[in-house]
């Protein structure tokens, strides 16, 4: 799947502007290893992060797109100059902002989010707002528009909104561990409880709690070989404790109704069935 969703971003009229302009886009920069693929992996990765409307975006998305360039290029051992970093980041609101700019005609919503982005760059506008009239984006014709538009109105993301990692030719594959925020034996139990609903299958063989433990525990890099032992000494030393199934169903709930307050927003019929 990750590889045709890169497949179908290399055949579309986004990737077309970015492989036009990266010729004299990349003349810029000294330090930084990447291509035109890469911008667009990032470009995206910003315009999802506009469309998902993630937490303090609208005032902070030059932030955002600087510690996410600059975290990527630490993580893989790229020696790159803070100049460098500084122009893609410019580069990359600079796009996202001359893609979102497309969407913004019959939609009060984006204009306004646009606004508030504008706002948001603060004293980076200056040299933001500088690159995008450079971009020759009208040149890109009508189907850039339409793609554009048309992505940001639907629900798909190219990306996960809080991430750039395109390693291997796997979009947004990230290696993942468990938060200080939650107990162990709540993760065993919820662990627990998707077994016992039948949530998994063995690959091959027969599928036993032993087998479901080690995959979960080597995912996230823990020992779960003592799972019943866990299980066990939880329920009997703090039974009235257990209220992860609870705090699921409220995060579950939360999640639902920040996606309704958004396609609200947006004036599009919720998830959920609004109440007479």
């Amino acid at each position: 799947m990750a590889e045709e969703g890169k497949n179908k971003l290399l055949d579309s009229p986004l990737y077309a502007f970015v492989e036009k302009g990266w010729v004299n886009w990349s003349q810029e920069i000294v330090s930084v290893q990447a291509g035109a693929e890469d911008f667009m992996l990032y470009l995206v990765w910003a315009l999802d992060s506009i469309k998902e409307q993630s937490d303090g975006i609208n005032s902070g998305l030059w932030g955002q797109v600087y510690n996410g360039l600059r975290n990527r290029f630490i993580e893989s051992q790229f020696r790159s100059e803070k100049a460098d970093i500084d122009y893609l980041t410019n580069l990359v609101c600079a796009a996202a902002m001359a893609c979102f700019g497309l969407a913004l005609t019959g939609s009060p919503d984006n204009q306004e989010i646009y606004s508030e982005l504008v706002n948001g760059f603060e004293d980076h506008w200056k040299d933001v707002n500088k690159l995008k009239h450079s971009l020759e984006i009208d040149s890109c014709g009508q189907d850039l528009k339409a793609w554009v538009t048309d992505y940001l109105a639907g629900d798909f993301f190219y990306t996960y909104n809080d991430v750039i990692d395109w390693n291997n030719d796997y979009m947004a594959a990230r290696v993942i561990r468990m938060s200080k925020d939650i107990e162990k034996v709540d993760m065993l139990r919820v662990i627990m409880a998707l077994y016992e609903l039948g949530a998994f299958e063995a690959v091959s063989g027969k599928l036993t709690k032993a087998k479901v433990f080690k995959a979960f525990g080597d995912m996230l890099g823990e020992n779960f070989d003592n799972f019943n032992n866990n299980l066990a000494a939880g329920s009997v030393t703090r039974p009235e404790s257990i209220d992860i199934f609870e705090r699921l169903q409220t995060s579950f709930e939360k999640y639902e109704s920040s996606k309704d307050n958004k396609l609200r927003k947006q004036g599009r019929p919720t998830r959920r069935v609004e109440p007479e």
